[in-house]
């Protein structure tokens, strides 16, 4: 078996997906007769598929139990009524299958890799569907996970890029559910019990509120019956209510945390946009303008390479079920946290003025030209389809994505960034000992 698990990490790590650069990735959709959407990408050239089960089961689902998602989402795997957690592991260890879970805020997910023979799909297949559809959370096991989660936590509080991204989300979003941490705190995980675990799966992880992404080499025929196994014992259920809008700052504001630090960890944020929005290519080709491309953006050049500020910054558009941030961080000498932040907001604002068109034509050449790197695995394609099925993207997203980016003018980029961004009403976070004289 320790053969089928070497030859699975070469089909994995040394092979690119033979989906050629210039093909369309062709999605196929449909529902479960029990109401689960269903993605899938025939991909035969390679023996092997990805399959991952996701449900509307974030940290936005957590109410005032932060942490629960992402412990349920934890915790799926270490138990079934015929199987224990070593059992669980072993067998898909002997099988060379790689099974996880993971939570965020939009989503919880189980996903699966495995080669594609019968002696080994079969099993793998059936154990996955038991693991999802009869999870059980022993108390010996939350108490362990609980255990190292409060250890990490408290690591967390003396990490000043932590305490930066908590404080960032919190003022951002208020009393919005995607203002708490996704693992929550110590006083919220403590509280944490088995049956409110038991009641938060017998809520979220059902069969309407759940989605079936499958990129490999089965045919159709064979993928509707994966998705029909890994759905069929779910219960039927109901997806969840919408999440409210966030609501956006009506004022600049700054948070400054002290902390014993040589350092000063720096956010500066506003609320960006959903999955789906128009304006998101000319903000997302603009963002790499500004501060995306590393080395090449005018925050580096700006920050870095003409003052010798900081060793990096970065910005991003974060986008999810709602607005997500739009974010630019750094970390810089506390005797020119200062310094740094004035520069940072005048590139900011000189940008949204006016650009260098040779720079725009540098930044589109290289994004149109690294795009087929977006898609060159199996497990790049299933995470891409995985967000179009959840944010309800066009299923043609992919194969629009670069042509998109290759029409925006620069006109269009500035137009999105008035738009959406403003200069006057950003939040400025820092944590260390800035000197702000």
């Amino acid at each position: 078996m320790k053969q089928l698990v070497i030859k699975l990490m070469l089909l994995t790590s040394g092979l690119l997906l033979s989906l050629q650069v210039s093909a369309t990735v062709n999605i196929q959709t449909w529902e479960t007769t029990k109401g689960s959407k269903v993605l899938y990408v025939h991909a035969p050239e390679l023996p092997m598929m990805d399959v991952e089960v996701l449900f509307d089961a974030g940290s936005a689902r957590d109410g005032q139990k932060w942490g629960i998602a992402s412990l349920t989402a934890g915790l799926i795997g270490t138990a079934t009524p015929k199987h224990n957690e070593n059992s669980i592991s072993e067998t898909f260890n002997k099988l060379g299958a790689q099974i996880g879970s993971s939570a965020g805020r939009d989503t919880a997910s189980l996903h699966l890799r495995t080669l594609t023979r019968p002696e080994i799909l079969t099993p793998a297949l059936g154990l996955m569907s038991e693991t999802l559809s009869q999870a059980i959370f022993r108390p010996s096991i939350l108490a362990r996970e609980k255990a190292r989660l409060l250890i990490g936590l408290k690591q967390k509080s003396v990490q000043p890029q932590a305490i930066v991204s908590d404080a960032m989300w919190a003022k951002l979003y208020g009393d919005h559910p995607y203002a708490h941490p996704t693992v929550g705190t110590i006083k919220t995980v403590q509280k944490i019990t088995p049956q409110q675990l038991t009641d938060f799966y017998h809520q979220y992880y059902v069969a309407r509120n759940a989605q079936v992404t499958i990129v490999g080499a089965v045919d159709r025929t064979e993928a509707e019956k994966i998705a029909e196994q890994l759905t069929r014992n779910l219960p039927s259920g109901q997806k969840p209510a919408a999440l409210p809008e966030p609501k956006p700052l009506k004022q600049a504001q700054n948070v400054l945390t002290r902390f014993d630090s040589s350092q000063t960890y720096y956010a500066l944020a506003q609320l960006g946009v959903k999955r789906g929005d128009p304006d998101y290519y000319a903000l997302f080709l603009g963002n790499h303008l500004l501060g995306g491309s590393g080395f090449g953006s005018l925050l580096m050049e700006e920050v870095r390479e003409k003052r010798g500020l900081v060793y990096g910054v970065s910005s991003g558009f974060f986008p999810m079920k709602v607005a997500g941030p739009f974010q630019i961080g750094l970390s810089t000498k506390n005797s020119t946290a200062a310094e740094a932040n004035n520069v940072v907001k005048k590139t900011l604002s000189d940008f949204m003025k006016d650009f260098s068109d040779q720079k725009l034509a540098a930044i589109k050449s290289n994004l149109i030209g690294g795009f087929p790197l977006r898609i060159d695995s199996n497990s790049k394609i299933a995470g891409y389809i995985s967000m179009i099925g959840f944010y309800n993207l066009p299923l043609n997203y992919l194969e629009q994505f670069p042509k998109k980016i290759e029409s925006i003018s620069k006109a269009d980029i500035l137009k999105a960034w008035n738009k959406k961004i403003h200069p006057d009403k950003l939040l400025t976070v820092m944590v260390g000992q800035p000197d702000l004289k």
